[in-house]
């Protein structure tokens, strides 16, 4: 029960932190009207928080997979399981906060959060296996056991 607590909980971070980053670029006219910036700065800014918090993330979670050492067949679970929870948060999020009518995004704004849904699992799939040791102790006993 706890490796599916832990596994749960690291696919809703995976899915916070994607949509962190996607909320952001979706909001740019909106935090543009809101701090009063120009939007090339707001850009800026946007693109630095999001560089600031993959690194930032992709060392949370590295370090968590190899703290809860959730299991190589979860491990590769969680490729798929992060996507009900980003569907849940986008849901909730428009929800609370509606985008206005008003409001367009270009087309490279699709484009760019498209192929970020495209490659977050090759992204995850990353972090499992640099996170995941090479074989287990169980495993290495199995070998070494038949070897004898």
């Amino acid at each position: 029960m706890k490796s599916f607590i832990k596994l749960n909980t690291i696919c809703a971070l995976y899915a916070l932190a994607l949509f962190i980053a996607i909320e952001l670029i979706i909001n740019v006219s909106s935090i543009s009207s809101l701090m009063g910036w120009e939007w090339d700065h707001v850009y800026i800014v946007v693109a630095v928080i999001n560089v600031i918090g993959l690194l930032l993330s992709t060392i949370i979670f590295i370090s968590l997979t190899k703290k809860w050492r959730i299991g190589r067949k979860n491990n590769y679970s969680s490729l798929i399981l992060w996507v009900p929870y980003f569907i849940l948060l986008f849901y909730i999020f428009t929800i609370l906060v509606p985008l206005h009518s008003a409001d367009t995004l270009f087309p490279r704004f699709s484009l760019l959060i498209f192929g970020s849904c495209l490659l977050f699992p090759v992204y995850i799939l990353f972090i499992n296996v640099f996170a995941s040791p090479l074989r287990t102790d169980e495993e290495s006993a199995g070998i070494h056991n038949e070897l004898i």
